[in-house]
């Protein structure tokens, strides 16, 4: 009798454990990529984000580079495409305009890592072993990323409440002891909107918000630390400009 309730016990214990498993599976990243390491970079390096291109950003962080486009922008083409910078991960905001090329554009960009929102990247993909490879994401799903001792958290954000697509995405870039956080906005926003996203995002450092009739993102400050010297009000978007904005990550 003793044996038999020793070996319900073991049993009870393993499915315990297992379902733990499963539930830390659950609510882990949806997608996890390992970069080769780059070169060694000062761990209070700054980083900086930068005007790539009609539409498009750079960012850097420490050996990590990342580059943003709008799905309907006019440097979103198989030309364009051609001539856009080197990066290590690709974010591909949806089209707000309601026009959209698919993926073809992207076939030249080889094996790159490419972040796109669903559903409506799911209705294309591209085939071969050098193609990019793509990670479609909607809202509150999560993708780690690191290079060397450099790491990125994406996460695909929802809108207003009541809405379902992926209205922007949260990436926070960093190492072990700091960390940036930057929003990058899939929706153009007025004036009033904008004004409320440090209230909607307080955990966010700076904003990049899409502007079709300049051709080149916006930036905003949500933090103080994060505004220029001397400024006490809120901030407004400003263009973001080829020499970009520096910053420096904070410790959390």
């Amino acid at each position: 009798m003793g044996n038999s309730y020793g070996w319900r016990a073991l049993i009870v214990v393993a499915l315990l454990a297992l379902g733990c498993k499963v539930g830390l599976a659950q609510i882990g990243p949806r997608y996890v990529i390992e970069l080769e390491g780059a070169a060694p970079v000062a761990p209070a390096a700054p980083g900086r984000v930068q005007l790539a291109g009609r539409g498009l950003a750079l960012i850097h962080f420490q050996g990590l580079s990342i580059l943003t486009v709008g799905a309907d922008a006019d440097a979103y083409s198989a030309e364009a495409v051609r001539q856009w910078p080197a990066a290590d991960l690709l974010l591909v905001t949806p089209a707000g305009s309601g026009r959209y090329g698919g993926v073809a554009p992207l076939a030249s960009l080889g094996k790159l890592p490419v972040i796109v929102a669903e559903p409506a990247a799911a209705s294309s993909q591209l085939e071969g072993a050098d193609a990019p490879r793509f990670y479609p994401m909607q809202t509150w799903d999560t993708l780690h990323l690191r290079k060397g001792k450099t790491r990125l958290r994406v996460t695909a954000l929802p809108g207003q409440p009541g809405t379902a697509n992926v209205a922007g995405f949260m990436l926070e870039v960093g190492n072990s002891w700091a960390s940036y956080r930057l929003y990058v906005s899939c929706e153009q926003l007025g004036a009033d909107e904008a004004g409320a996203l440090a209230q909607r995002l307080p955990g966010a450092d700076l904003a990049l918000l899409p502007d079709p009739e300049r051709k080149a993102p916006l930036l905003l400050a949500l933090q103080r630390a994060a505004r220029p010297a001397g400024a006490h009000a809120a901030a407004k978007p400003a263009a973001l400009t080829e020499a970009g904005h520096a910053f420096k990550a904070l410790k959390r």
